[in-house]
């Protein structure tokens, strides 16, 4: 088809039989199609500019594809051109070999986020931006160590996001309290409903302070829709959640409600 990167091995007029992979055919088509006259360019290095960046972005269809545009313009790169990287990213089969790369597409956001994002008046900035820069800075602050500690925002925007984080807890739900009826009855006193996690700010439905095991009631809106195989996989937030306290020091063990109406249903 017109304007798609070929998927079978390409016959050259010449009888030249192309025999590059599948990933390699498409990475070298993005990186040769459509090339912008000099006037859409920028004077240093023949980078694309900004709009047609952002469209090459949009038509790559694997991980060697976006990482190859980020490789070729990495200076050019702005937030939005970051962002979009990372979720078309989000979407393709990353392997161990694009470990190099992703590392520096990582800094390269990071110092973005730090020059752009996080150079705006503070005041502006939403609930929802602050939960998701709270999560951000919990994630540079318990997983990036001494690199990530020149991206940290001052203490005081540190707890404001922090605040904007405890502020959105959700009610406790008819499933969560009918699983702590359970474990009392088995495990009787000893542990906590909604117990606030003071490091990162994360409510734990039911906890252990103690020996740090936490105990998370995930219903139907911690997962993504069942896949053709009727599997349901922890969405973003829900993984992301995981991920973080477990860098806590904290055990999580999840209590799927899919589970809970098998055990009713006596399955």
């Amino acid at each position: 088809m017109a304007g798609q990167p070929p998927d079978y091995p390409c016959h050259h007029p010449s009888g030249y039989d192309d025999r590059r992979s599948r990933s390699e055919r498409e990475r070298d088509y993005y990186n040769e199609r459509d090339q912008p006259p000099s006037s859409s360019r920028t004077a240093a290095g023949g980078q694309l500019n900004a709009k047609k960046l952002s469209s090459h972005i949009s038509n790559a269809g694997s991980a060697d594809a976006l990482l190859t545009l980020f490789a070729a313009h990495a200076s050019s790169l702005n937030h939005i051109h970051a962002a979009n990287l990372w979720n078309k990213l989000g979407k393709q089969r990353v392997e161990r070999r694009h470990e190099e790369q992703l590392e520096r597409l990582l800094q390269r956001t990071l110092d973005l986020v730090s020059s752009d994002s996080l150079a705006r008046d503070p005041s502006t900035w939403s609930v929802g931006n602050r939960v998701q820069l709270h999560q951000w800075q919990l994630w540079l602050s318990l997983e990036r160590g001494a690199d990530g500690q020149q991206h940290l925002l001052p203490a005081s925007e540190r707890q404001r996001c922090c605040d904007a984080m405890v502020a959105t807890i959700a009610r406790t739900s008819g499933l969560q309290r009918s699983v702590a009826a359970v474990l009392a009855a088995v495990w009787g006193p000893g542990f906590e409903e909604e117990h606030l996690e003071p490091r990162t700010g994360y409510s734990l439905d039911l906890a252990f302070p103690s020996s740090r095991i936490a105990i998370e009631v995930d219903g139907p809106f911690h997962f993504l829709l069942p896949d053709g195989r009727g599997v349901r996989k922890p969405n973003g937030p829900t993984l992301l959640k995981r991920r973080l306290l477990a860098a806590a020091g904290w055990r999580v063990i999840s209590v799927p409600f899919y589970e809970l109406g098998r055990l009713r249903d006596g399955q």
